[in-house]
């Protein structure tokens, strides 16, 4: 008999490579958009094993206790009437710090952060605050339990950040039915954020991408001192009648962004923009925003989230090659996958919907959460750094841990099973959503259980298709290892 190869160990390998912590990020104003919503999405790059829990914070009129970060010692007061909202957190933070993303019941969404490396010469005058500074660990739980606007998030992160400190590099995406806002550190205490027009998108991939700042412009928003500090310390020299450049003078571009940054937003420019001219090593002429060829849906946000440069030679993957140097935006480490939807002509109960995936997003598939859900499915509240048979979390990790073994034969299994899911779901969504708005006026409570009995439901059969493909490829790759190791005799 023909005897097969098991592909483990170097396949795994070129999924883990590369930076230790990193993310892509996407944005959409509502006029680049199919049905007129605004889109924040990003991948949250980790740790494979670190598994997330959703976290639902309930209103509370007095918070008990100051926040306290894990990773450093910032703290910020308790706040009055904090909001509802919910998280996506680390599963040994009981939800008190390292929230990646949600909404609040004021109708605000958040997704922080993606890290990103500020420039060398701004550092030096003005390093991050490592110690007592705000970062990752604590955006989210400081930030979304207060506000009641995107851009009243953008202010109050500014003025932590000038106040306080940030303890490192990152980019914060809000988003409310008048639009998204992207905050951009500069260095230890500037920041500069920007609108994202209506009619383009936005992507991030571990660089800081915004560009030009015009001061008294209702669109942007920044540190009090921000060219003035440039200035002082030779960070930037203004060039009549040319806008303040927030990226030469605060940002970098270095040999490593060339293979690590570059072709992540590269690759999703030109897969949403048709005829661009622009070299894919050639970063500085990326544009900031673009318009896209087709107005984009929430599942062209998370087929660019799944891409690995798929169809082409740079695919570590289908290439089985562990020392591939382009990094690609779907990696095994990435721990969740966010996409948040405004949809600012529904009530605010099915208008918001965060669609989440476990784990690797191209072997994964993404759920729709109602900003309306007031009980959470359990499973997607557990899970450690150990497996278990409980946890959404491990039982998507699972199956995406088989499929690595061979990708060729067991990708293309998983894709188009959880795909066929999507679809059916979106139908059942439209159904649902159909459904609340004839009784949501009349008979709030019935509609509420009717978004709490939609998730439930779509939870167990997403986990029951999950388990279902588990064993399909469990035999498949039972069956490699008896041919691989099948001695021949009696």
């Amino acid at each position: 008999m023909k005897k097969s190869t098991l592909l483990v160990s170097s396949v795994i390998a070129a999924t883990i490579a590369g930076q230790a912590s990193a993310c892509t990020t996407i944005l959409v104003g509502n006029h680049a958009t199919k049905d007129g919503s605004y889109i924040v999405a990003r991948n949250e790059d980790y740790q494979a094993t670190n598994a997330k829990n959703f976290v639902f914070h309930p209103a509370e009129k007095q918070q008990k206790k100051a926040f306290h970060s894990n990773a450093n010692d910032f703290s910020y007061p308790a706040a009055k009437d904090a909001l509802q909202y919910t998280s996506m957190s680390d599963f040994n933070t009981n939800g008190k710090s390292m929230g990646e993303a949600g909404f609040n019941s004021a109708g605000v969404g958040l997704s922080s952060t993606e890290t990103i490396y500020n420039g060398e010469k701004s550092l030096k005058v003005d390093p991050y605050v490592t110690q007592t500074g705000i970062g990752e660990d604590s955006i989210e739980n400081v930030i979304l339990p207060r506000i009641h606007s995107a851009k009243e998030g953008v202010e109050l992160l500014g003025k932590i950040i000038e106040t306080q400190g940030a303890s490192e590099g990152f980019g914060v995406a809000f988003v409310d039915k008048d639009g998204i806002w992207y905050l951009e550190t500069g260095s230890g205490h500037q920041w500069m954020a920007e609108k994202v027009p209506a009619d383009k998108y936005f992507v991030s991939a571990n660089q800081g991408r915004l560009q030009h700042y015009l001061p008294n412009n209702p669109n942007y928003l920044a540190s009090p001192t921000l060219i003035s500090f440039a200035e002082k310390h030779g960070l930037y020299k203004a060039v009549k009648g040319q806008p303040f450049d927030f990226h030469r003078a605060y940002s970098q571009d270095t040999a490593n962004d060339v293979t690590y940054n570059y072709p992540r937003v590269w690759t999703l420019q030109h897969m949403y923009t048709q005829g661009l001219n622009t070299q894919i090593d050639q970063g500085k002429t990326f544009p900031v925003f673009l318009k896209p060829t087709h107005k984009l849906t929430v599942a062209d946000v998370e087929q660019g989230l799944r891409n690995h440069y798929q169809g082409t030679s740079h695919d570590p993957y289908a290439n089985k090659n562990p020392k591939e140097p382009y990094r690609p935006v779907s990696v095994f480490r990435t721990q969740e996958s966010h996409v948040l939807q405004v949809r600012p002509n529904l009530p605010k109960a099915i208008g918001e919907v965060e669609y989440m995936a476990y784990g690797m997003t191209s072997l994964g598939v993404y759920l729709p959460y109602y900003q309306g859900m007031t009980e959470v499915p359990h499973s997607i509240t557990l899970g450690t750094d150990q497996a278990d048979d409980l946890s959404a979390n491990w039982k998507f990790r699972k199956l995406q841990t088989l499929a690595m073994m061979d990708w060729n034969d067991f990708a293309p299994i998983v894709q188009k099973e959880y795909q066929q899911f999507e679809q059916q779901t979106a139908q059942k969504q439209k159904a649902m959503e159909k459904e609340y708005l004839v009784i949501y006026k009349s008979q709030p409570e019935q509609a509420q259980a009717l978004i709490n009995h939609f998730e439930q439901q779509t939870v167990t059969d997403a986990l029951k298709l999950t388990d279902q493909l588990t064993n399909t490829l469990f035999t498949k790759l039972t069956h490699k290892v008896d041919m691989t190791y099948h001695f021949e005799g009696a």
